[in-house]
């Protein structure tokens, strides 16, 4: 029974999330979020590796392809836009169902418009589900984080989803600018009450995994 029930976890997570990528960056100014503007070091492409945060997250067996069509529904935001979605779990994991399962979203191009782009891009992944009749609903922020160590903002949230099955909430981290939105999420233990949740640990989190998904533009 945990075993199915680890399954049901791990596909949501992907299901739910999959289908964004890539980035490339234009010359002016990164909106990351309210308020916020940063200047990009350059172009850049999403561009998903075998391993994140320093090769401690490895890429799951358990997850999808990316979802191009999400790309299509940004296409007003986001010019050429390709969709990009890697899932990541503990590289120390005993089995494919054990630890958390990282989740990373994005779609890259010319983004016209970054902050409306990510908030087109979080209500499709909000409305994406592998349960009927899931409703989604953000209980902890928005909040704008500037990670230690680095000069963008990313914006985190908590999200409580709620269905017939129970009641289940998931983190989540994201960023925009002129080459991508992209939005990084975690499951957790739900044992444990959301505010229990460090945002600001996971912010710094997704500050590394940034770094790490951005590619130079094939010239």
């Amino acid at each position: 029974m945990k075993r199915q029930i680890r399954s049901v976890a791990v596909a949501m997570a992907t299901v739910a999330l999959a289908g964004c990528g890539g980035g490339g960056e234009s010359g002016s100014p990164s909106v990351n979020g309210p308020g916020q503007v940063s200047a990009p070091s350059g172009p850049y492409r999403l561009k998903m590796p075998k391993a994140v945060l320093k090769g401690t997250f490895t890429e799951s067996r358990e997850h999808s392809e990316p979802d191009q069509s999400i790309a299509s529904r940004l296409a007003g935001q986001i010019e050429n836009g390709i969709t990009a979605f890697a899932a990541y779990q503990p590289a120390d994991r005993k089995d494919e169902f054990s630890g958390p399962v990282l989740s990373v979203n994005g779609v890259y191009g010319t983004v016209l418009s970054p902050v409306t782009a990510r908030d087109e891009l979080l209500k499709i992944l909000d409305s994406r589900t592998v349960i009927q009749d899931e409703r989604s609903v953000v209980i902890t922020g928005p909040r704008t984080i500037i990670p230690q160590g680095s000069s963008e903002p990313v914006s985190c949230r908590i999200v409580r989803k709620t269905s017939e099955f129970g009641t289940s909430w998931q983190p989540d981290c994201s960023w925009a600018d002129g080459s991508a939105v992209v939005k990084v999420a975690q499951t957790v233990d739900l044992k444990k009450p959301p505010a229990e949740f460090d945002l600001e640990a996971f912010a710094a989190k997704t500050a590394i995994i940034r770094k790490e998904v951005r590619a130079p533009m094939a010239p």
